[in-house]
């Protein structure tokens, strides 16, 4: 794997000695002193053989926007991958090397909670999307035979006993934590560092292996499930941001193993990203390249096909749908892709991808939900706060029942767009109601979706029903810590 410090070089698109004589003059400029600036010093820090002093690091960081508290809480050379994550999932190309590279990069991804704002938008989008596809189509073979199966141990010729026996509790694991996608008492934020330990892992048994071998399909199959695990715990506690770089490297990480039903899902769940954080048109060409995918493999269709969680069943892949035209004015295009989506999940017409952990432990209650929690964006979008009222009180009501299900993780998120149709109202008692309820179901609202719900009431913070959950909100920050 390429050396951090290259990408970082390579991106300002400097030499050796001009990247030389640039850390030379911030070296003086930050008061540090003189620095020979000589090229054979970089080539030696870019090939491992020498660590670059401290006052030369404070230097390169102060170049590539790096705080010096983080130089001196993660060292050399880790603190460089805060800076080239976006470097590479926007560069790298798509291929197994690539997505080796995406997904090193997105294990050291900002822990501090910031406002949901997407790297990849418009045309730069659209091209990922058409190199994905390419990849995932240059295998057929592999589509048709349906290798989207994870293989059992001893499957897959030249994998060690050793390896075999990793993935195996890994792939156990994994499972176990996607079966909490479809209720869970365990808070979100403990979940997601479950996941990515897990996800860690697996992305360091790609070490010193080659990437093209058989064995290496294995590895890319299951971090692209981990990535996706990441994603969506990611998005339950409000970190867009971060969920959509995880999202991004799943879809790599399932190009590579040219598995179609994991990457049909990852582009799935990427356009739920576009749908609150981006572009409604992004959203809509994510879900029909979504689709494209899935018509591929065997039994499946863009009209019907197996059920799954809302990593990219049928009906959510409608639900995805439905919003994005919403966003866009086509109120009747909106409601015939919701119809679908109900249809769908009354039909039980989903469920797990085969093999691939995707959708393994969501059962009809949380699909339900979400199609509900859709029917209400839908109106949200459309500008009738009103009309989505009853949904939102349906699906609030739901959390009381008797026999309730456990709730899933995403309810806190759910709760969130709730709050939103109450500000479209002016009713602020109900909005603090709404908020009272979310952080009764999280626990403690996690920092990310702790941020958006300040967010929207900050404008009625004088308001006496507002200043008092705002005092909840801030009994809760107190105890808070950022997620590692």
């Amino acid at each position: 794997m390429a050396h951090p410090l290259i990408l970082l070089r390579s991106a300002k698109g400097l030499s050796h000695p001009e990247y030389a004589r640039l850390v030379a003059r911030t070296h003086v400029e930050l008061g540090l002193g003189q620095m020979a600036a000589r090229r054979e010093k970089v080539s030696r820090w870019e090939s491992g053989r020498t660590v670059p002093e401290h006052t030369a690091q404070l230097a390169m960081a102060h170049i590539h926007g790096v705080a010096a508290r983080e130089v001196r809480r993660l060292g050399w050379p880790h603190w460089l991958h805060l800076v080239i994550g976006d470097t590479t999932l926007l560069e790298q190309p798509y291929t197994a090397a690539g997505a080796e590279l995406a997904l090193n990069s997105a294990l050291h991804l900002p822990k501090a909670p910031r406002s949901p704002r997407l790297l990849l938008r418009g045309p730069a989008l659209t091209a990922q999307l058409r190199s994905a596809l390419t990849q995932i189509a240059a295998d057929g073979g592999g589509i048709r035979a349906g290798r989207d199966a994870c293989p059992g141990r001893g499957d897959v010729p030249g994998r060690s006993q050793a390896l075999a026996e990793q993935l195996h509790w890994i792939e156990a694991r994994t499972g176990a934590l996607e079966r909490h996608e479809d209720g869970s008492l365990i808070p979100a934020e403990a979940l997601y560092r479950a996941a990515h330990a897990e996800h860690r892992l697996v992305v360091g048994l790609f070490n010193g292996r080659d990437r093209d071998a058989p064995a290496a399909r294995p590895l890319f199959r299951l971090a692209a499930r981990t990535a996706l695990l990441c994603t969506w715990l990611s998005s339950a506690v409000g970190e867009e941001t971060r969920a959509e770089r995880h999202n991004l490297t799943a879809i790599r990480a399932a190009a590579a193993a040219a598995a179609p039903g994991t990457a049909s899902a990852a582009m799935a769940h990427l356009a739920r990203r576009h749908l609150t954080a981006g572009s409604p048109a992004d959203a809509l060409a994510l879900v029909r390249a979504a689709a494209a995918v899935r018509a591929g493999q065997p039994g499946q269709s863009g009209q019907s096909g197996q059920r799954g969680s809302s990593y990219g069943p049928e009906s959510i892949l409608h639900c995805a749908e439905a919003l994005a035209l919403a966003r866009l004015g086509n109120a009747t295009g909106a409601a015939r892709a919701l119809d679908r989506a109900a249809a769908s999940a009354a039909s039980g017409g989903a469920g797990p991808v085969a093999g691939t952990g995707v959708g393994a432990g969501v059962g009809p209650g949380v699909v339900e939900r979400c199609v509900t929690v859709s029917r209400a964006q839908a109106a949200l979008f459309l500008g009738d706060p009103q009309g989505a009222k009853p949904y939102f009180e349906l699906f609030a009501d739901s959390l009381l029942a008797p026999q309730s299900a456990v709730p899933s993780p995403q309810t806190g998120v759910w709760l969130l767009y709730a709050a939103d149709a109450h500000l479209a109202l002016g009713e602020l008692d109900r909005v603090a109601d709404t908020v009272h309820r979310a952080v009764d179901v999280t626990g403690r609202l996690p920092p990310g979706l702790d941020l958006q719900y300040r967010a929207r009431l900050a404008r009625h913070e004088n308001e006496p029903a507002v200043r008092q959950v705002l005092e909840r909100l801030d009994e809760g920050s107190r105890s808070n810590r950022p997620i590692p």
